[in-house]
């Protein structure tokens, strides 16, 4: 089959996706996946009353229950996957508990990662503090340790008080590679102005140079062949040395050294004028003018921190500004849970993927990495487990563009298949085709709610602006109407719309919507329980509901605006 196609977005588990790949088929993969947080993200846009809405993004919370039980029990003596011993072994000293239920589902993904990844592929594992140790020993177990690269700490906001300890402010990148072989373009940050006037030269022109007085072009002990002979009048042999080139000086050259012997590549870097020659000194020096684009490489801890003084080329206010936060009121914001810079994403893909290069993350979420790896020219492919993150990458990262989106149902037939084979992620799905409408992930105990959308004006005559969705992909029972009908009165909704996949043509149910009354906005009448069918949606009929709040924006909206 191949790999992933590319500029591409997947609806469903990253897991099943992935194993209908090929191997060795990407060349970087970015996961910022679910962390056990033990918290309840939502979706908060602020509304022109100036009130917060809320809509349930995801839930990031991890019990151990039967499927986290089989997922151990896969590993359990299992010595042909890899994570196996690690598994086991954080199974004993974590016991079986909801922690351990998030790294055995994690270990699966990875373990597909791995395999996914070309010989010259890199990963990074954007992870939460709390469950980074652990994971860094799953990946060691997969990956190698030896191929551990990188600990990156990224601050993720600028405070976040804590009375009990240190302000948690910082989230952890891990790097990994395939092989000791692997794609790497060091990022720079420009030089500090105060730096290059203490330790280079002014050109004479406004400029500088450097002028590596302390490092020379020579290595200790002395060796046979031209590293050993004299050249332009300098012998290294007379203070026990050979000549050696630095790889920094024929990176900042841009000269070509294959087929050149050792005084040949010393002659090219001379009349290029990378080494200079000073009558007094016992050793040439190796020197290049200051570029805008020279600087020194990027450490492992990223942290928007104000300048103390100019660079050279400007007066950035930021050392790592490409890599900030998000602030509240960013223009970048959509409103997204857990949503990451595109800077952030760019400083990866640029260090550790060329053009036209494989770009995965298998838990986009609002797209972030794939509008990077857009930008960049990379061919990316998207996964995620929520419909609404497709809706929302569609609509506000590629709004003026037509971005497939595969396993996403574009038929009734495909819609019937999904209902039948995948329950849950067809319930996701049918939600978001509600214009409005935010799924509720917690789809087991739900309490009869899944989903939830917010009128854009008051009802005349009830004192609630909320309405509330249920799915069902199977036979229709009056009983299930009637139920639903019970929980919209008990949690106060306006109204609410029970949606099936087949049309529903019982007079029972036709007389349950009747007895559930209407309700007027702005004088126009609108029943509080609406009959609806998936069917009805591939025949381009929809429910006649009120304008609602758009769920990214909090703005409103008409009804055939997310369709």
């Amino acid at each position: 089959m191949g790999g992933p196609d590319p500029r591409t977005l997947y609806y469903g588990d990253c897991l099943d996706w992935m194993g209908r790949w090929d191997d060795e088929t990407v060349d970087l993969i970015y996961l910022d996946p679910p962390f056990n947080s033990k918290a309840n993200y939502n979706v908060l846009y602020s509304t022109r009353s100036g009130n917060d809405a809320q809509y349930r993004a995801f839930e990031d919370t991890w019990v151990w229950d039967e499927s986290a039980q089989s997922r151990y029990d896969a590993y359990t003596g299992a010595t042909g996957l890899r994570a196996s011993e690690a598994i086991e072994g954080l199974g004993k000293i974590i016991g079986h508990s909801g922690m351990l239920a998030y790294l055995t589902y994690m270990a699966q993904r990875l373990e597909r990662m791995h395999g996914l990844l070309k010989p010259t592929g890199s990963i990074y594992l954007h992870c939460d503090p709390t469950a980074s140790h652990y994971l860094k020993v799953v990946m060691d177990a997969i990956f190698g340790a030896q191929y551990c690269r990188s600990e990156i700490i990224w601050r993720r906001t600028g405070a976040h008080n804590s009375s009990t300890r240190w302000g948690p402010i910082h989230d952890t990148i891990l790097f990994y590679t395939k092989t000791g072989e692997y794609t790497w373009n060091q990022p720079l940050k420009p030089y500090m102005r105060g730096h290059v006037e203490d330790h280079f030269e002014s050109d004479g022109r406004g400029g500088y140079r450097t002028a590596y007085y302390g490092n020379v072009l020579t290595g200790s002990g002395p060796r046979s062949g031209e590293s050993g002979k004299p050249w332009r009048g300098f012998d290294p042999t007379a203070k026990n040395r050979h000549w050696a080139i630095p790889r920094k000086l024929w990176a900042a050259s841009g000269l070509d050294r294959k087929g050149l012997s050792q005084h040949e590549r010393l002659d090219a870097l001379y009349e290029a004028g990378f080494i200079r020659i000073e009558e007094g000194r016992v050793w040439p020096i190796y020197e290049h003018p200051v570029k805008p684009e020279d600087g020194s490489p990027v450490g492992d801890i990223w942290s928007c921190q104000p300048y103390t003084e100019e660079t050279v080329f400007g007066t950035d206010d930021c050392i790592d500004e490409d890599v900030s936060w998000l602030k509240p009121r960013d223009r970048e914001r959509l409103g997204y849970p857990t949503q990451k810079p595109r800077g952030l994403l760019e400083r990866i893909i640029k260090a550790s993927s060329n053009e036209g290069d494989s770009v995965l993350d298998p838990f986009c979420g609002c797209g972030t990495t794939v509008e990077a790896a857009d930008k960049l020219g990379r061919r990316w492919a998207g996964i995620d487990i929520s419909s609404f993150a497709i809706d929302l990458i569609r609509k506000k990262r590629f709004r003026n563009r037509t971005i497939p989106a595969k396993g996403i149902p574009t038929d009734f037939a495909s819609a019937r298949k999904l209902a039948r084979e995948q329950p849950f992620d067809f319930e996701s799905w049918a939600i978001t085709r509600l214009p409005g409408f935010a799924p509720n992930v917690k789809q087991v105990g739900d309490g009869g709610v899944d989903g939830r959308a917010k009128l854009a004006l008051m009802p005349d005559d009830y004192e609630s602006d909320m309405a509330l969705a249920q799915i069902k992909g199977g036979r229709f029972h009056i009983d299930a109407l009637r139920a639903f009908k019970g929980v919209t009165d008990t949690k106060n909704a306006a109204l609410g719309c029970f949606v099936t996949l087949d049309p529903v043509s019982s007079p029972s149910a036709r007389v349950e919507t009747v007895r559930a009354g209407k309700i007027h906005i702005a004088g126009n009448p609108y029943s509080r329980m609406q009959l609806w069918s998936i069917h009805d949606y591939f025949d381009d009929r929809m429910p006649h509901l009120p304008i609602m709040k758009d769920p990214y924006s909090g703005k409103p909206m008409r009804q055939m605006e997310l369709l």
